[in-house]
């Protein structure tokens, strides 16, 4: 029998170390990167990422705010009714021929049942009154 020199055993040893270590990080790393893909494919995950919360009423889409006695339009939401028909700084005089006291009063009144009208009157700075009326339809606001 032949003697084995110790500096091929201790080769062998470290090349196996340096191999088994390899294998292993290789394998978490494929495990990860499957983990990774399964959970961006997850029905949940895309549900959740997909989900869009709204906000849905029977109106005319605008935001009203008070500014001292006078009720103003702060913003008219995009492809609602009162797109291009109010613009924001309109301030409110009537409302089916009423003055409402307060916002709570102002937005009953201007809310109702989709296909019906309500007749604004309304005030701007910089071009005295008009009397608009606009058709009521369901406003889906996301949020």
């Amino acid at each position: 029998m032949s003697k084995i020199d110790a500096s091929v055993i201790t080769t062998w040893r470290i090349a196996r170390r340096v191999t088994l270590a390899a294998i292993v990080v290789a394998g978490t790393m494929s495990t990860a990167a499957a983990v990774s893909q399964r959970m961006a494919q997850h029905p949940c995950q895309a549900t959740a990422a997909q989900t869009i919360n709204y906000y849905t009423y029977s109106g005319i889409g605008v935001e009203l705010t008070q500014d001292g006695n006078d009720f103003v339009v702060s913003r008219v939401f995009p492809g609602t009714p009162a797109d291009g028909m109010l613009y924001p700084g309109a301030v409110l005089l009537s409302v089916d021929g009423e003055s409402p006291e307060n916002i709570a009063d102002w937005t009953r009144h201007i809310r109702g049942s989709a296909g019906t009208y309500v007749e604004l009157e309304v005030a701007y700075p910089c071009s005295g009154h008009d009397k608009v009326l606009i058709e009521r339809s369901v406003v889906q606001l996301a949020y």
